[in-house]
């Protein structure tokens, strides 16, 4: 089936994005306006380029040994309002295109010109004669905020008279000329018209709307409330009228933000200063015009060079090694959140104690927040309503698990025999939606083994949330509507399996290990994955049955993969080779669980046979000290010597066996080594096919000569208890 696709939340693409940079010629500090959020904060009559300068920088450019070349050039020009000197950039790119061609330089073709103006003079002969003349080669924005009334609380004229009016008597002009993008810029005070204001743009024809919030120190508590009001009554407003796959956007709406930042989002830099070049009046060179005086208040501006010297390349070192690993702080790089949240290096500069670019400012910290629900909330109702899914494809870092009643079906190691009938109630499932959303947790709600009387009620369209389902009442659970179901299968439903699932649970006890690899072989019929839960698992686990089973499924996996090019999964044998970190239990540090009476707990286990040991509650969240750095995985000093990245670490089988929540028990640890030993045989089959199917990366994994990581432990500790010997 066609894979339904929308517009209204993906990013705005710029010309040639990946394979040209930016030079921006600073023409003039002058602007017919004030607005009162413009970053550059001193203006001046007086400072204007000249031609002479600018063909100089224009020689700089095309001539310089200094500069690498990207295959296109955007030539951008800005003041002030740029279109006060638009003879000056009419001059400036007539000799830019007769020098690049004499040259015969790659950008005399490869190169547009790009201009964002406040549109107050866009009518103007002179500016219409530059636009007719440079018709296919130039893109001209024009400010506009959205409705007169938000526009004119801003963008004034210098005696503080709106300028809507004004601008607006241009926009037919320009929409005839170039295609309807603008963009909008919010503070505190017109938050609340925010709404209205681009619904206004829509109607006009703009329909691509860069909007963004200021990034200076001007919010106000109970802001970021009105932010996410705004945006999630603008979602409705797009699902509700269909609007989503209709070609209109608007930036605050974007599939890639929202989530933890990768090692490789740590490795580079939100903002582009230093891969850019500004010129300013007078001849200097800068890495942004956010780092020229005229943007800044509180240090002085950061020059790379001028025209008589080119570029110091030392000055431009800072810029290359510039990554968000030192740019912030620890708060920053863990935030759950952290992709899309925006900075400006030139405003962070101005804004560190000392003159540094290695700083963060987090005035919009709630801010970004509040637009990441607000995103949820749109691609959870886009899901649930129109059953178009978010292309990004990341989730959420952390799970709250719904434990909807006490008879819950078992969905990991722990084997749920709760004979209490507590359920939860409707108003408890919402309070548990709205901390859900509120601490960017993704809900998931664990379904009764016994009964299914679930009613999917209206505001739970809101969130996208996971079913997890025993097989038997999947079909029912489709009917009135739920998306994602997980269906959990036993020994005994699996002779049931008929219908396909992508992903599937399978629990089955240690003590029916013998009828494993048929049990896996029937359901992989009908699906392409399964995770697989061993209940009941002690010290009398037979290993020797268990690595026999696991070989059975592991060639069955190669013969499918080498017959078909697709390979199966099952989670104990396959993620391992593609994974490059643990992904335990997570409970207590990513999962967490939230029951009836509105209580939280570290695990399912926890609350089935402890349920007065809660962390916290839905009002208070969690406060009480649980001593969650003993649930993080790199304060198990087993894992963190470990590579068997596919090992579930159960902390409630830890608790249960070594009194610690970090410290597995031997036949967990022996169970994941033989799982990790056998995947192997996998790795080497799909480094064979490799050529021939798309297999995402795939690690090196080494045979052991131990099953238990304890005795590499051990062997490495001088001073260890000497009465004490660990098998391998």
């Amino acid at each position: 089936m066609e894979r339904k696709e929308y517009t209204f939340g993906k990013t705005i693409g710029g010309w040639r994005s990946d394979k040209s940079q930016t030079v921006t010629f600073i023409v003039t500090e002058d602007c017919n306006l004030r607005c009162k959020y413009c970053y550059v904060t001193h203006k001046s009559s007086d400072k204007r380029m000249n031609f002479e300068t600018a063909k100089r920088f224009v020689n700089y450019l095309l001539n310089s040994d200094d500069l690498r070349y990207s295959e296109a050039l955007i030539l951008e020009f800005i003041g002030g309002e740029p279109f006060l000197e638009v003879e000056l950039i009419d001059q400036i790119c007539d000799y830019f295109k007769i020098t690049a061609f004499k040259l015969n330089h790659d950008w005399y073709w490869n190169y547009r010109i790009s201009i964002c103006t406040n549109g107050v003079n866009y009518s103007n002969p002179a500016v219409q004669n530059f636009i007719n003349k440079n018709r296919n080669k130039i893109s001209v924005t024009i400010s506009l905020d959205g409705t007169k009334e938000k526009h004119d609380l801003n963008r004034v004229f210098p005696d503080g008279s709106g300028s809507y009016d004004t601008i607006n008597k241009n926009l037919n002009l320009w929409l005839s000329q170039f295609r309807g993008t603008t963009k909008s810029t919010f503070a505190s005070q017109d938050l609340p018209l925010l709404y209205e204001s681009i619904i206004s743009l829509w109607n006009k024809g703009i329909n691509e709307v860069s909007a963004n919030v200021v990034f200076e120190d001007v919010w106000k508590e109970g802001d970021d409330k009105i932010l996410e009001e705004q945006l999630i009554k603008l979602a409705d407003y797009v699902i509700e009228n269909e609007l989503y796959d209709k070609g209109f956007y608007c930036s605050f709406f974007d599939e890639s933000i929202g989530f933890p930042y990768t090692e490789e989002d740590i490795s580079r830099t939100y903002c582009g200063a230093g891969k850019m070049i500004s010129f300013n009046p007078s001849g200097n060179i800068y890495p942004c015009l956010r780092y020229y005086g005229h943007s800044l208040n509180n240090h002085k501006e950061w020059v790379l060079g001028n025209l008589k010297d080119g570029v110091d390349m030392e000055k431009v070192r800072p810029f290359v090694l510039s990554t968000n690993r030192i740019q912030s702080d620890e708060e920053c790089l863990n935030c759950e959140i952290a992709t899309g949240c925006a900075f400006c290096q030139g405003f962070n500069y101005d804004e560190a104690p000392t003159p540094t670019n290695f700083y963060r400012a987090k005035y919009i910290c709630k801010m970004h927040k509040a637009r990441v629900r607000a995103n949820d909330h749109y691609f959870s109702k886009l899901y649930n309503l129109c059953d178009i899914e978010r292309s990004n494809g990341q989730a959420l870092k952390k799970q709250i698990y719904f434990l909807l009643s006490d008879d819950y079906v078992t969905y990991c190691s722990y084997k749920n025999e709760s004979k209490t009938d507590n359920i939860m109630e409707e108003d408890e499932i919402i309070s548990g939606l709205k901390f859900a959303r509120q601490n960017f947790l993704r809900p998931v709600f664990v379904h009764s083994n016994n009964s299914f009387d679930f009613k999917n009620i209206k505001e739970y369209l809101n969130y996208d949330i996971l079913h997890i389902v025993p097989a038997k009442f999947c079909e029912t659970a489709k009917e009135i509507g739920l998306k994602r179901i997980l269906p959990v299968y036993d020994l005994e439903s699996v002779k049931k399996s008929d219908s396909f699932q992508e992903n599937i649970i399978l629990n089955i006890n240690s003590d029916e290990i013998e009828e494993l690899s048929e049990c896996l072989k029937t359901l992989f019929k009908n699906c392409n994955r399964i995770n697989l839960n061993i209940i009941g698992l002690d010290k009398n686990f037979n290993e020797e049955v268990y690595r026999f089973q696991m070989k059975k499924i592991s060639k069955f996996l190669i013969e499918e993969l080498g017959n078909n090019g697709v390979l199966k999964e099952l989670n104990l044998l396959t993620d391992t080779i593609f994974l490059d970190k643990h992904e335990n239990c997570m409970a207590g540090e990513n999962d967490f669980i939230v029951s009836s009476k509105e209580k939280i707990y570290t695990c399912c286990a926890e609350y089935s046979n402890n349920p007065d040991e809660f962390i916290g509650d839905l009002e208070r969240g969690i406060f009480k000290d649980y001593s969650k750095r003993l649930y993080e995985i790199k304060n198990s000093n087993l894992c963190r010597i470990c590579d068997a990245y596919q090992c579930k670490n159960c902390v409630y089988i830890n608790k249960l066996y070594t009194n610690e929540v970090n410290v597995s028990p031997s036949f967990q640890c022996r169970k994941s080594h033989i799982e990790r030993d056998i995947s192997i045989d996998i790795l080497e089959k799909l480094k064979i096919l490799s050529e021939k199917i798309e297999l995402p990366p795939i690690r090196e994994i080494k045979k052991k000569d131990y099953l238990d990581p304890i005795y590499k432990f051990s062997d490495n500790i001088e001073n260890l208890i000497g009465y004490y010997k660990y098998n391998r």
